[in-house]
């Protein structure tokens, strides 16, 4: 038989690995269970019975020069000393709880925390360490009179997780982890008679352990030193902490009036209120907010709803103000606010958009002003009704975009009677880390005072434990309690830990083995002690996460059972009786907050108790759960990404072990196609980093996955890294074996760098569209129609593109891809403005494509407000114009296209060149240079470069227009515009030296613009020619040149440029002195 961990060879009736400590499958146990099939993974091997992880002390102790005893004494006298000394060890040992898993040769090995984790085992084994050392002085006594020899020992004593078996009738504890070693080395690097302890040790034992240090010792197996320390003594004890589990609630009545302050004024102002509640972890910020909510709930004074943020998750951006509205939207009808019909119609409108978008899933994939909106609509009419708060817990885990509106929820733009509280630790977010203007005021809670602290103290640590008594003296207190309530500082949290294992607010997000070593043992304990039935449930939900329900549970454990051979049958009434056991427990709360409706619903009673259970579990328990819970109703409710995720960390969690046989390959594949999928959905809702998070993990998975691969670079160009995006889409496009995926990358490939050696965009695109056709691809068909229009576009043959133009517009829409959908909308905005159809007409059309593809598509919005600005700046509609670009600017900032840093400034500084602010033009192109030079976007810098040099020429300052028009070179690779806009340029400039040169470029611009169908191109060419030949002094042909302008400029509907045509022939430019004629 072989271990299934190290493959280590072992005997037919072995039940550990002697080796690596795993669990063995042997006759009558999981050897003989039924094969079970596991969520279509295979047959389950049965996980490991009674295996948990749990934080112990590890003490080892050994003999010092035992070898030159066995010269002195006689083999049998040595023997019976030997044992005098193992039993003289042992009993010291097992007076303190400790469990002696091993003797290995003169060497004994303890553990404290096996089977059972109690809150003091670091002190146990210090207790015990110091009793061995004293049994040893008095065995020595006797060895020394009768046999005229002394023994000596050293020990080594160290704290951390191990992997254990939690069967209280093994012989011995068989744990196994890096804390065993190092109690190990230490020992070995300890003197002779001394006490090695390591750092956790130092800390988990408490401020009574006296020591000093030893200075950093390198271990043998260690990359890293130890600091470990010499154990001198172990001061008095402190009394033992009862254990309690109502806490009551002490004081906070000014922060409650706060509360009260803030929700009147909220109705008093007309205007959404935001009050932040900040304070460090457990200092009771939800306690507070729940006891204020329950106060006033209860007499009918408001209606509230709560999510809470998580810094970790398949979740979407928006997620908890989503569950915060609809636990508001489940207490409360927004129609009874409706005053009127059109009140009611209002409200049925904003439900619908918001059951699309953030109620469903949490994701902001709404336009952000019409979201906000939407939700101001709603909350408005429940707060006619009474005061509404919506909740936001653990603040300090918000997302930006959830940052962002909640701001923009409360900017004072109505919603009267809604009170947004977001409690959260002091580092909580802001705006580019700051909080954002206007961010409402603070209410900081900070430790109890010592009076309350005392209370609260004396309360739980009394008889009954009941309700708080304010009238009971403030230092009525246990004797000894003074040092816990220093050690607490005022924390209900670590106060209610030390003295009764008992919580108030705890938050979420710390990893487990950052929590101080106390705080890890009081929880490990608390856990540790359940009953049976109790613990398997709270093992369950561990794994499903910080929110379950019931029914979850039972149908996980319906797995559990059938995996272990013990039957398939649970029920319910048993999963019912633990909860209720739990919830009395403090461990669990029934009805988690956001979910009242739902009354089969829990959560563990804060993150820290969630992240100790499910620390507890082994690697292999974790695995097998996961894999079962991704099978769960509320997991595929959740999608992909809550599937992908459970998969995940089943697949690891295998992998950390070494299994990777078949089932890991089955549970990794699986995990990396459901991943792949959510990426790709929230890429093409134009979630990118979302998108790019799930992406990353499959590719992790499972590298060399085409579909995954491309994707991740293609998401990674749009967020600006290029030159990973461009190695990724590389290695796809030399996959044979796919050729949809290859001709995808080809043609992101050529998109990227249009100028270089290899085919072009346009030309690719040709070649990769039967590819997409054949194999019925509509996001590659809609891809290759949109290049082929811009290639037109780029020849300024602007009806000539609006064929695939349509095209790609047909396929994005029947693929659901917004951000295809949004570059065809774009480009069809493109041509619009620089296109033959009129003004008025292109507004339009713009208008009306907004309302049919903008609902719902903040990239859309984004890509047709744009030109739409620069439409409506040709009609002198600058307020439009800017409401246009506003709106834009918003929904680009939280998308995170990087490209949206280039072309944002330059549509803008057109409307302002267009508007006549040349300076706010200027600065604006200068930040696109910037941005366009930061992300490798050589194109787009040559078409700033023409925008700066058209007005610095328009001002005046012919060597600053020379100077950026400097580094453009000649025309090939340009687009027929751009190559029309330099010829025109470098005719105005050269007039002066090259009066000859100038007329023929001016000409060669003019006859290149016949070749569009762009009036604005046309407009401009012949206007430069005008320019050029006042220049030089024909004034006539510069007249008929500026008419043929205005032609152009009046057919499209262009009012600057027919007004900066007539300046021309009011006031031609004074001819300019040539070279000869100065000479």
């Amino acid at each position: 038989m072989n271990c299934l961990s190290c493959q280590q060879d072992l005997p037919p009736t072995a039940r550990f690995c002697s080796s690596c400590g795993t669990p063995c499958a042997t006759a009558g146990t999981a050897a003989t269970a039924p094969a079970v099939a596991v969520i279509g993974a295979g047959p389950a091997a049965a996980p490991p019975p009674g295996d948990e992880r749990k934080p112990v002390t590890v003490l080892f102790c050994d003999l010092v020069g035992s070898t030159a005893l066995s010269g002195v004494l006689d083999p049998e006298t040595l023997r019976s000393v030997t044992l005098r000394y193992f039993e003289a060890m042992s009993a010291e040992i097992v007076a303190r709880g400790g469990t002696p898993e091993k003797f290995i040769g003169d060497a004994v090995m303890a553990v404290f925390g096996v089977p059972v984790v109690r809150d003091d085992d670091a002190r146990r084994a210090l207790a015990a360490a110091l009793g061995m050392r004293r049994a040893l002085a008095r065995l020595n006594e006797e060895l020394t009179a009768t046999l005229g020899i002394e023994l000596a020992i050293r020990i080594g004593v160290n704290t951390g997780q191990v992997v254990a078996g939690s069967d209280r009738t093994a012989r011995q504890a068989l744990v196994s982890g890096e804390t065993v070693n190092i109690a190990a080395r230490l020992e070995q690097n300890a003197g002779r008679g001394e006490i090695l302890i390591g750092p956790g040790t130092l800390l988990a034992a408490g401020p009574t352990v006296t020591a000093e240090p030893t200075g950093p010792l390198r271990l043998k197996g260690k990359r890293d030193s130890v600091e470990a320390h010499r154990l001198l003594a172990l001061g008095a004890d402190d009394p033992e902490l009862l254990r309690r589990f109502d806490v009551p609630f002490v004081g906070r009545d000014a922060e409650r009036r706060a509360l009260d302050t803030a929700l009147e004024r909220a109705v008093r102002e007309g205007a959404a209120g935001l009050l932040r509640v900040t304070g460090e972890a457990g200092i009771g910020k939800t306690r507070l907010v729940r006891e204020w909510l329950a106060g006033r709930s209860a007499s009918g004074g408001l209606a509230y709803g709560a999510g809470r943020c998580r810094s970790y998750g398949d979740h979407g951006t928006l997620a908890p103000l989503a569950d915060a509205v609809r636990s508001l939207l489940a207490a409360t009808d927004p129609a009874e606010g409706a005053q009127e019909a059109a009140d009611g119609l209002a409200v049925d409108d904003a439900m619908a958009l918001l059951s699309g978008g953030l109620l469903s899933d949490g994701t902001p994939n709404a336009p952000f002003e019409d979201m906000c909106a939407a939700l101001t609509t709603v909350l408005e009419r429940v707060a006619r009704v009474r005061p509404a708060v919506l909740v936001l817990d653990d603040w300090h885990a918000a997302a930006p975009l959830l940052v962002r509106t909640a701001h923009r929820l409360t900017d004072g733009s109505g919603c009267a009677g809604v009170l947004v509280l977001c409690a959260g630790r002091p580092d909580g977010p802001g705006e580019d880390g700051e909080p954002p203007a206007g961010a409402g005021p603070l209410l900081q809670l900070t430790g109890l005072p010592y009076e309350e602290a005392a209370r609260l103290a004396a309360v739980l640590a009394g008889p009954g434990g009941g309700p708080c008594d304010d009238a009971r003296p403030a230092g009525d207190t246990p004797p000894g309690n003074d040092l816990l309530l220093a050690r607490a500082g005022g924390n209900p949290l670590y106060l209610e830990q030390l003295l009764v294992g008992d919580r108030t607010d705890a938050g979420s997000g710390a990893a487990d083995e950052e929590l101080p070593p106390t705080l890890q043992a009081l929880l490990g304990a608390r856990i540790g002690a359940l009953a049976r039935a109790e613990r398997d449930v709270v093992d369950l939900a561990a794994v499903i996460g910080r929110e379950f329900t019931a029914p979850e549970l039972v149908r996980l454990q319906l797995s559990v059972r059938a995996a272990e051979g013990h039957g398939t049958t649970a029920q319910r009434r048993f999963v019912d009786g633990a909860l209720e056991a739990l919830a009395r427990r403090r461990l669990v709360e029934s009805g988690a907050p956001g979910d009242r409706a739902a009354k089969a619903a829990y959560r563990f009673s804060s993150g820290l108790v969630h992240e100790v259970a499910y620390a507890s579990l082994s690697k292999r328990a974790k695995a097998e759960r996961h894999a079962w819970a991704a099978e769960l109703p509320s997991v595929l409710r959740g999608g992909d990404g809550a599937v992908g995720g459970h998969l995940e960390r089943a697949y690891r969690y295998r992998a950390e072990l070494g299994l990777l046989d078949d089932r890991a390959r089955r549970l990794r594949d699986r995990a990396a196609a459901a991943l792949g999928r959510a990426g790709a959905q929230a890429a093409a809702r134009s979630d990118l980093h979302w998108a790019h998070g799930l992406l990353e993990r499959a590719v992790d998975l499972r590298p060399g996955d085409p579909a995954a691969t491309r994707r991740l670079g293609e998401v990674r160009v749009a967020l600006g890294r290029t030159a990973e995006g461009a190695e990724l889409l590389l290695q796809v496009r030399e996959m044979a074996a796919d050729p949809v995926e290859a001709a995808h990358a080809r043609l992101a490939l050529a998109v990227l760098d249009p100028g270089g050696p290899g085919p072009g965009p346009a030309a690719v695109a040709r070649t990769v569209l039967p590819v997409f056709e054949a194999a019925g691809d509509s996001v590659g068909r809609a891809r290759a129609h949109l290049r082929l229009a811009q290639q037109f576009q780029r020849s300024g043959r602007h009806e000539e593109a609006e064929r695939d133009q349509a095209r790609a517009l047909e396929h994005a829409v029947l693929a659901g891809a917004e951000p295809e959908r949004a570059g065809a909308l774009g480009a069809i905005g493109i041509s619009l403005w620089r296109g033959p159809v009129p003004v008025p007409a292109a507004v339009i059309r713009c208008r009306t494509l907004l309302a049919a593809h903008g609902a719902g598509r903040p990239t859309v919005r984004v890509t047709l407000n744009c030109p739409l600005a620069v439409l409506y700046a040709l009609q002198d509609a600058a307020e439009d114009a800017h409401g246009c670009l506003a709106e834009a600017e918003r929904l680009a900032g939280k998308l995170g296209f990087a490209e949206a840093e280039v072309f944002l400034p330059m549509f803008r500084a057109t409307v302002e060149a267009l508007s006549g602010r040349s300076a706010a033009a200027l600065d604006l192109l200068g930040r696109a240079d910037a941005a366009a030079r930061r992300t490798g976007a050589a194109g787009m810098r040559t078409a700033v470069a023409l925008d700066a040099a058209r007005l610095e020429l328009d001002e005046g300052r012919e060597d600053r227009a020379a100077g950026h028009l400097a580094g453009i070179g000649d025309a090939s690779g340009l687009s027929r515009a751009d190559a029309v806009d330099l010829a025109g340029l470098r005719a105005r400039l050269t007039a002066r030296d090259r009066p000859e040169e100038a007329a023929v470029l001016a000409a060669r611009a003019v006859r290149a613009s016949l070749l569009t169908d762009s009036p604005l191109v046309q407009a401009t060419a012949e206007l430069d020619r005008a320019h050029t030949l006042a220049a030089l002094g024909r004034l006539p042909e510069a007249a008929a040149a500026a008419g043929a302008a205005a032609v152009h400029f009046t057919g499209k509907g262009h009012l600057p440029g027919f007004r900066r045509v007539s300046g021309f022939l009011a006031r031609p430019p004074l001819p300019v002195a040539t070279t000869r004629e100065r000479s």
